[in-house]
């Protein structure tokens, strides 16, 4: 799968990804699109493989969060719609986005100022998408100041304002999702009475295309899905997803040691048993045992992180990071270090140096230059595109 030389690389299921895709086309009406949200590198799956992927079963319309995942969409060939979900905040930026068909956002009446500004210079067109704050906090345009934002756009021959968003804050506060999914459709509302009408209406992300039906509108935003996982808290889960990530590596050293030898710094796991010990070259540099590091939700949740962190302290083997070989699970001991990690294997197990190993890595932390193999079938093929037309091929 990999070279020979690698010993660590990533294979992403091309069919997984597929899978997820009808799952989630399955559960969209005809008359709402669905926006493929690609940011972060589209969750550590490749942002211009997967959107290749995509695009080879119709999608059209995707979303990143800055302008660099943009251009690199479009330099690699993605001619679909590209939506950009925080502002760009130099005339050079914005230049740039209009000269390759980017769907920039408007925050704040200062963006619209400077989009109009630079708009007027390049003189091509350009498509917009207002955002407006609802609750979420982080940016958005007020209630107060959105009718001078219009009057700005509006009065550029050169811009379409093509959408109009906001961002919900918690999908699991049923009252709170309903306070700012009611404050939007006023602001619709309003528009509307004044005769602006904005074709794409949206504010569904994964979560709240999965909990509220009624909040689709005209788009909805999906990412998380795609990538195989549902959204935290309570939601329904009306469709079976497929983990496409895989981190594979191979053992580097296996080493003998005794009941009571101490594995890694700090001493921090004493064997209870004879075993082997094989060495992996995946640290918490590559994203191995890393725990996100925002507070609890709320008291349960603190509970919860409290107990996973006491019996993984304890060395229960469930609440153990577990990496597969041979297709058993095998639990890291000791502390992770920064490019490697010590795994407990038993006494007789007949692993070797440079056996497979996969590894649950926080994907979204993997380096770059970790080499990436898109499986099909079970062979690695390259996902490339020619005559514009793209396409799998081994």
């Amino acid at each position: 799968m990999a070279d020979i030389n690698d010993n660590k690389w990533i294979e992403i299921d091309i069919a997984a990804i597929n899978r997820n895709l009808k799952a989630i086309i399955g559960k969209i009406p005809d008359d709402v699109r669905l926006i493929a949200v690609v940011k972060n590198n589209a969750y550590g799956h490749g942002a211009i493989d997967v959107a290749r992927i995509l695009c080879q079963k119709g999608v059209d319309f995707f979303a990143v969060t800055y302008l660099e995942e943009a251009l690199a969409l479009r330099r690699a060939g993605i001619t679909g719609s590209i939506l950009l979900f925080s502002p760009i905040i130099t005339e050079e930026g914005i230049r740039e986005a209009i000269l390759n068909e980017i769907t920039l956002v408007v925050t704040s009446l200062s963006d619209a100022q400077l989009i109009d500004r630079v708009s007027e210079k390049v003189k091509r067109p350009l498509n917009l998408h207002l955002k407006i704050d609802t609750g979420l906090g982080r940016f958005g345009i007020s209630a107060e100041e959105l009718s001078e934002v219009i009057e700005i756009l509006s009065a550029n021959l050169y811009i379409l304002i093509e959408g109009i968003f906001t961002h919900m804050a918690d999908a699991n506060h049923e009252g709170y999702t309903i306070k700012q999914f009611n404050k939007f459709n006023n602001i619709i509302k309003d528009l509307e009475d004044n005769n602006i009408y904005i074709p794409i209406k949206h504010c569904a992300n994964s979560s709240i295309f999965l909990k509220y039906p009624n909040m689709h509108l005209d788009a909805v935003r999906i990412g998380t899905l795609l990538a195989g996982h549902y959204p935290v808290g309570k939601l329904p889960r009306p469709f079976t997803l497929t983990e496409p990530f895989a981190f594979k590596t191979k053992v580097i050293a296996v080493n003998n040691l005794d009941k009571g030898d101490y594995l890694g710094y700090f001493r921090t796991y004493r064997l209870k048993r004879n075993a082997k010990v094989a060495v992996i070259p995946v640290g918490f540099s590559n994203g191995l045992a890393l725990e996100v590091a925002n507070p609890a939700m709320n008291f349960l949740d603190l509970l919860k992180i409290l107990a996973r962190t006491f019996f993984r302290y304890m060395g229960l083997r469930r609440f153990s990071t577990q990496v597969k070989i041979k297709g058993n699970l095998y639990p890291v001991r000791g502390k992770v270090f920064m490019q490697m990690a010590l795994v407990e294997l038993p006494a007789d197990s007949d692993i070797e140096i440079g056996d497979i190993v996969e590894v649950p890595v926080r994907k979204t932390l993997v380096a770059s230059n970790v080499k990436c193999a898109y499986v099909k079938d079970g062979v690695a093929g390259k996902i490339r595109e020619e005559d514009k037309t793209v396409y799998i091929t081994d």
